[in-house]
């Protein structure tokens, strides 16, 4: 049997809706990308992610959040902002007093290892994030890296 025979066009079918997946990913991450170019200026940016889950603050009643966005580390701190939701974080890099790794969040299981960040928030009352973030151990190294120069 061939797959790929042009009187059966379900292989068609499946490629176009494949490569359209494709382009957009390809341009949500160009917005994303050029929205926070646009909020910060290319020379503040250290490094940035597009895969991040973010799971709220401890200090936010409930259980933890899933929402998927962008980090981005800059010069002065680290931003997240949600790709769907209204949500938009951002902690100065000398309020930031721990960084780690962890599974439990908000006295819940994760169910995979989140980088755990402390910080002491608007009210300089201690806080925490977390975020599951691709090569934790490069961003953990950079944010700590970013925090001994400012």
């Amino acid at each position: 049997m061939n797959y790929f025979d042009l009187n059966n066009s379900s292989w068609l079918v499946i490629a176009a809706i494949f490569s359209g997946v494709l382009f957009y990913l390809v341009y949500m991450r160009s917005v994303e990308s050029r929205r926070v170019a646009r909020k910060f200026g290319k020379d503040e940016i250290i490094i940035s992610s597009f895969a991040v889950n973010y799971f709220g603050r401890e200090s936010e009643p409930g259980k933890p959040l899933r929402s998927s966005g962008v980090l981005v580390l800059v010069k002065n701190g680290l931003y997240y902002r949600a790709r769907w939701r209204q949500i938009e974080l951002f902690i100065l890099g000398s309020a930031i007093t721990y960084i780690g790794v962890s599974d439990v969040f908000k006295k819940k299981s994760l169910y995979q290892h989140a980088v755990t960040i402390s910080f002491l928030n608007e009210q300089g009352k201690d806080d925490k994030a977390a975020f599951r973030i691709p090569y934790p151990a490069q961003w953990i190294n950079a944010i700590k890296a970013g925090i001994t120069e400012s």
